[in-house]
């Protein structure tokens, strides 16, 4: 099968990535490529200075559908380990990490460094719901719909699901969500705070990319140093570690030019103009 063109739309306004997932007529479910795409282009931002915070969301009908069942189910034309031919040659790399990208993509979506905002409209589900709870916060709309969908289709929780839905629903709720695989419209999301935002139809992307620029226009070092901090808290630091690493961080941002402007505007009663460094 060719390679689809165009899986992923990338722009940049005022400081801020605008990543689309663009398979609208899949409901923008993750292929193999599409994950390798979207892994690689997270990993460049961690490095791009002109981008200070990212905002995620999908194309025509829906954020994401998740995994694409083509590839899950073992008939695609990369084969899947447990669901393919067992004839089916298998790259040793795969065999040895069969999520591949798929996992991936969770990773640079934490090791990027900077605000992640996703931007969520109908389906949000299995994967897709996994890439948005690795998000530092999620808009959606009243068109939303989110469901760790996985085991209805017989497979097991992944990308990262079983890391962020307890911390983020707690213990209980994820138990019932991952062993029902029941669908929750967006007023359930937003109590059971899947969604942090929810906004009219067709608001999120709009409300999502006005607080991302919100935050863009921030001191983004300190920024970026104080989402690390809390990731390396709800990752298990202990209080000694984190007092450490406060110490650390406090040097580093108190060293940018970022700093002192900030410090000076609140000492002359002015709005500080933060430049990024």
């Amino acid at each position: 099968m060719a390679k689809e063109d165009n899986m992923i739309l990338y722009r940049i306004e005022d400081n801020v990535g605008i990543i689309t997932l663009n398979r609208p007529d899949k409901l923008n479910a993750i292929s193999w490529e599409l994950a390798e795409e979207l892994s690689q282009l997270l990993l460049s931002l961690r490095f791009d200075d002109s981008v200070r915070t990212i905002l995620i969301h999908g194309a025509g009908r829906g954020f994401c559908a998740g995994g694409d069942v083509d590839f899950i189910s073992g008939e695609g034309d990369r084969p899947m380990p447990g669901t393919s031919d067992p004839s089916r040659p298998i790259p040793r790399s795969q065999r040895k990490s069969p999520g591949g990208p798929f996992f991936e993509v969770v990773r640079q979506l934490m090791q990027v460094d900077k605000p992640v905002i996703a931007a969520i409209h109908g389906p949000a589900v299995g994967a897709g719901l996994a890439y948005s709870l690795a998000c530092d916060r999620r808009f959606g709309d009243t068109t939303t719909k989110m469901a760790a969908i996985f085991t209805k289709i017989g497979v097991a929780p992944d990308c990262g699901m079983s890391y962020f839905l307890p911390k983020i629903v707690g213990l209980p709720t994820a138990l019932m969500m991952v062993e029902t695989a029941q669908m929750f419209k967006a007023e359930q999301c937003r109590e059971m705070g899947l969604l942090d935002v929810l906004v009219e139809e067709g608001k999120a992307y709009e409300e999502a990319l006005a607080y991302a620029k919100t935050l863009a226009e921030r001191a983004s070092v300190a920024v970026d140093m104080a989402r690390r901090l809390m990731h390396m808290s709800a990752q298990g630091a202990t209080l000694e570690e984190i007092l450490d690493y406060e110490g650390i961080a406090g040097v580093v941002v108190a060293s940018t030019n970022d700093a002192r402007e900030g410090t000076m505007a609140f000492v002359e009663k002015r709005q500080p103009e933060y430049k990024g460094n």
